[in-house]
């Protein structure tokens, strides 16, 4: 019976680890990679494990978008890509999507500020980016993120 009771176990475990498991993507933009490690209504981490500065943010969105991995609208402008609706959550006027990253400076160029406003993931800080998701270069080891937000009327 204790045999059994093992392999009640570890297929209990095996099946609480493979939805995780299941929902961790990966991307190759250039020579970038880039892990999708959280994926819902209201938020969507990446997590660049190999760096490529060519490639943005908003690329790597958009590759996740083309696969079906996450769903992604908005509009090309002189500023960049500008995110109107993200799995379903269309921003309007008391919501919008936020940018923010783990990436403070790279080659001289500040891509945050904490003082702007920060959100937490993995035991990391990330700070509100200071360009949107097309301006921000893809880093090794750097967390970016948007997240569903309310203004601060709404509040």
């Amino acid at each position: 019976m204790k045999g059994l009771q093992k392999i009640g176990a570890a297929a209990a475990a095996l099946a609480s680890i493979l939805p995780f498991a299941a929902c961790a993507r990966t991307a190759d933009l250039g020579a970038a990679s880039v892990e999708l490690v959280m994926n819902d209504t209201t938020r969507v981490v990446l997590l660049v494990t190999a760096g490529d500065a060519a490639h943005s943010f908003y690329d790597a969105l958009a590759l996740f978008a083309e696969r079906g991995a996450i769903r992604l609208e908005g509009s090309n402008s002189g500023y960049g890509f500008y995110i109107t609706s993200v799995n379903g959550m269309e921003a309007d006027e008391n919501n919008y999507w936020a940018v923010y990253t783990t990436l403070t400076v790279l080659d001289g160029v500040s891509y945050s500020d904490a003082a702007f406003g920060t959100w937490e993931y993995g035991g990391r800080v990330l700070a509100s980016a200071s360009y949107g998701a097309s301006g921000l270069p893809l880093a090794e080891g750097e967390l970016y993120a948007l997240i569903w937000t309310q203004t601060a009327e709404a509040d």
